[in-house]
């Protein structure tokens, strides 16, 4: 063989190896659902949002829309974190066809749909290992038993079992053990075979394009690099929930590199740690101890196309790991920050106007995951200086911050204690449109952002681009 085509093999080799991790990603996720909040984002409730959805963000995760433990009732209250029966896809979020034609309106709106994997345990159908067969037609049918449950698992140390104490007959955890329901042998080549059949499935019956994996501390990350070889996703990003860097750098190593991770590092020392603390300086680390960056996975060059990063999401918000601080100030750090930013449903609900203003900024200077961001200021206010493949966007956050608008950039958006500020040579494609008046001053006008689509009002004040039919025009907006 000769030494051109080698190299090209390896090229491709190389490059299938970090698919699941697009470079220089300009995705913007949705998390599409807050705990309980089925009868708030179920099924039908999105396809009736799917085209804003598809105005702002590129990617949802949705939930886990197995049937779950306790039963499969449409709006029931087990929100699917314990899945019974995998072949069955009616849920508390909706049926099966529900669930259809909620991922083909928002692949017809241009958002790709990652589905929540829950595999690292499985609930009995009425007890602790009675599962249910997994049919998934042509791509295979699955029978699990005792035989593919961890031995160190709670059916062989809880008298609770009852009859089925004793009898699991897997191999050790290879990851952290779940004591709410049984933990699977991934080392078992039939497990595997299972849960490739269960996500090849998934996608070519439902048509979802990514994973987001649950709880990854389970089992070996290695597992994660081999379910993706064999499914092929568009993104996978996996649940460590750790706050150590060095931690989470080393999972997503022991994928194979094969596999984004939730930026919990990020999520502790810029938000918690940082922003809802008043303590600039905790959201900033420095690159190999030089070079100041945003803080988290997303500060090395290394581990920032592997980061989704976030303020919230179901679990944290629930109890002590919430964020307790500004919540428009938050996303205006996330979305002038590398990684792929993931935006939590009530977040959006609640602050949907600036967030929109700031994902149309992002998508203006072509922020993406590898961006090169640098922290000007972490003193008494925050401020970072992000180049995008189309201009640089300046973020400033603090009421310390300074309020003039830096030489050779506009004021974009704003709002309290946080400005975002593109380069001049957006002024023109960075366009606005009047909204329901047709004054020439404009004083509710919207975003477009690169790609045609509209995005959020009101504008700040500056002079931008009016397009009214075939008639564009430059208009004051005060």
């Amino acid at each position: 063989m000769r030494k051109s085509t080698i190299l090209s093999l390896l090229l491709m080799a190389s490059a299938a190896a970090q698919a699941q991790a697009p470079a220089a990603s300009e995705d913007v996720m949705l998390q599409g659902f807050y705990w309980n909040s089925q009868k708030v984002t179920g099924w039908t409730q999105l396809a009736d949002m799917a085209e804003e959805i598809g105005q702002n963000f590129t990617c949802i995760w949705l939930p886990p829309s197995a049937s779950a433990e306790g039963g499969g009732a449409v709006g029931g209250t087990n929100v699917g974190y314990h899945p019974r029966q995998w072949n069955n896809q009616t849920s508390c979020w909706g049926t099966a066809d529900n669930l259809k034609a909620l991922i083909s309106t928002l692949h017809q709106n241009g958002v790709k749909v990652i589905a929540d994997i829950v595999i690292n345990h499985r609930a009995g159908n009425t007890d602790w290992g009675n599962f249910t067969e997994d049919d998934f037609g042509t791509y295979g049918d699955f029978q699990l038993t005792a035989e593919h449950i961890c031995k160190d698992d709670e059916m062989n140390t809880n008298t609770s079992a009852g009859s089925w104490y004793g009898k699991a007959t897997g191999a050790a955890d290879t990851g952290e053990n779940w004591d709410g329901a049984r933990d699977l042998d991934h080392t078992s080549a039939y497990v595997q075979a299972d849960c490739e059949a269960y996500m090849n499935w998934l996608h070519g019956e439902y048509g979802y394009d990514g994973w987001r994996y649950d709880y990854v501390k389970g089992y070996d990350g290695k597992y994660v690099g081999i379910y993706n070889d064999a499914t092929s996703p568009y993104i996978s990003v996996g649940e460590y929930w750790d706050g150590s860097y060095d931690a989470v750098w080393a999972w997503i190593q022991a994928t194979d590199m094969k596999s984004m991770a939730f930026d919990f590092p990020q999520k502790y020392a810029t938000m918690n740690n940082g922003l809802a603390q008043g303590n600039y300086s905790n959201m900033t680390w420095k690159e190999d101890y030089v070079t100041p960056r945003p803080a988290g996975l997303i500060h090395h060059a290394q581990s920032q196309r592997y980061a989704v990063t976030f303020v919230d999401n179901h679990d944290s918000y629930r109890d002590s790991n919430k964020y307790t601080g500004d919540i428009p100030q938050a996303y205006a750090f996330l979305l002038s920050a590398p990684g792929i930013p993931c935006v939590f449903y009530p977040h959006w609900n609640t602050f949907k106007t600036f967030i929109k203003q700031q994902i149309a900024a992002r998508h203006a200077a072509g922020i993406n995951s590898q961006s090169d961001v640098l922290v000007t200021a972490s003193d008494t206010y925050y401020e970072c200086t992000a180049t995008g493949t189309a201009g640089t966007l300046i973020c400033r956050i603090g009421t310390a911050a300074p309020t003039d608008v830096p030489d050779g950039y506009f004021l974009a958006c704003k709002g309290t204690g946080w400005w975002y500020y593109l380069s001049d040579n957006l002024n023109e494609t960075y366009t606005g449109i009047s909204a329901a008046n047709t004054d020439a001053v404009c004083n509710a006008p919207q975003f477009y952002r690169l790609n045609g689509m509209r995005a959020a009002a009101p504008l700040a004040p500056g002079i931008y681009i009016q397009k009214t039919g075939k008639e564009v025009k430059k208009v004051l907006v005060k």
